[in-house]
């Protein structure tokens, strides 16, 4: 099959590394035979007149858009001369001048279109911004009408699978698609004593990893650090990943007084991350509970699991179902009961290691990319079947 995949961000920029969802989907699938072109859209917009050279980090072709308002005429352009080419075409999220491009290339060249639609991105804006206005003119009315739009749609939770039937979108037409993990990659055999050496950490660790950014929640696992940290001296936290809003996050470990125990890394390099996970005892996702969180699909937990961690985690969304006897669950948004789990697991060696290894034995069993991928596939020939009504 020939697949044109869309994506508004930018799969080069370490910034944005929920590009990783569409890259590891589209090198599962090219394992699988199909040829793949993946256009995305340039972190750093280019200067006039600036030629922006094509990377190609991947074992299929990707071409750089840029994500500029009033290039939308000129991306449908460069889309459409590719749309002929394909079986289908397929677009990630909502966003607008990635989204509509590809509709209309798919539609000149009459070819069908597959939605994934992995973020409920109406309800991350109104959670960082507070504006509800711009988020149902912005969001809000693309992601409803969109699926009007879409012959097939893949969803990353049952959060937005439900809210897909809500929106009268045909429950045969969708299809659950949450995150994996690269079982490679993310591996128990992995090790961490790398990174253990390069920051001293001689303790029994405990890490967060993951966007210190909006809807980022953070601020709990730092006040369930000072918990632990006020009553014993055996346990080191981290903290894995930069963002906008790490300043917030180290003025908070100031205000409390913990910045001995807890290390902040700022951003490290995708392929560094594995050795972090390795390198921790206990892992760490805590959340709020809310209408974004009860739609996502969290990549930090399936890369825990794939790395064989023991898993403390908010009790929200689908995480009850992901950890299904292999973490403990704790309420969200309360970091006494997250304290409480970490230290449940600090002091209990073979709880630790018996969670850790149901929890890499349920990662390969349902949460890796190539399960993710042959569920793609299966939408890819439903919407060809609808569009071309076979």
């Amino acid at each position: 099959m020939k697949i044109v995949m869309v994506h508004p961000h930018d799969i080069y920029h370490d910034l944005e590394p929920w590009t990783v969802r569409i890259t590891y989907l589209a090198q599962e699938l090219i394992r699988a035979g199909h040829e793949i072109k993946l256009f995305y859209h340039l972190y750093n917009l280019p200067e006039d007149g600036e030629q922006t050279e094509p990377k190609q980090k991947f074992p299929f072709e990707t071409i750089p858009l840029s994500r500029h308002p009033l290039s939308i005429f000129h991306n449908t352009g460069q889309l459409e001369k590719f749309a002929w080419w394909a079986d289908i075409v397929h677009f990630q999220k909502c966003s607008a001048y990635a989204a509509l491009p590809a509709i209309a290339a798919a539609f000149y060249q009459g070819r069908p279109v597959h939605y994934d639609w992995d973020d409920w991105e109406q309800a991350i804006f109104e959670h960082d911004n507070n504006n509800p206005v711009a988020a149902w003119l912005y969001f809000q009315q693309m992601e409803k009408h969109l699926l009007k739009l879409a012959d097939t749609v893949s969803v990353a939770s049952t959060g937005l699978k439900d809210l897909c039937e809500k929106l009268k979108f045909p429950a045969a037409r969708t299809f659950l698609i949450p995150v994996g993990a690269d079982l490679e990659v993310f591996s128990p055999e992995i090790s961490g004593a790398a990174v253990r050496k390069q920051y001293g950490w001689r303790k029994k660790l405990v890490i967060y990893q993951g966007q210190i950014c909006g809807a980022n929640y953070v601020y709990l696992f730092i006040k369930a650090a000072r918990i632990i940290l006020n009553k014993r001296a055996d346990v080191d936290f981290v903290i894995v990943g930069g963002g906008d809003k790490l300043k917030d996050a180290k003025d908070l470990a100031c205000r409390l007084e913990i910045t001995k125990g807890l290390t902040f890394t700022d951003k490290v390099p995708h392929e560094m991350v594995p050795q972090f996970i390795a390198a921790a005892d206990v892992a760490v996702a805590c959340f709020e509970d809310n209408q974004q969180v009860r739609c996502k699909s969290p990549l930090k937990v399936k890369e825990y699991m794939a790395s064989g961690k023991a898993i403390v985690a908010s009790r929200v969304g689908d995480l009850p179902e992901m950890l299904d006897g292999c973490g403990l669950l704790v309420e969200p948004e309360n970091h006494d009961e997250i304290a409480a789990a970490i230290e449940q697991l600090l002091d209990d060696d073979n709880k630790r290691k018996l969670l850790g290894t149901k929890a890499r034995a349920r990662a390969e069993r349902l949460y890796c990319w190539s399960r993710s991928a042959e569920t793609l596939v299966a939408a890819y020939h439903k919407a060809i079947e609808i569009h071309h009504g076979l």
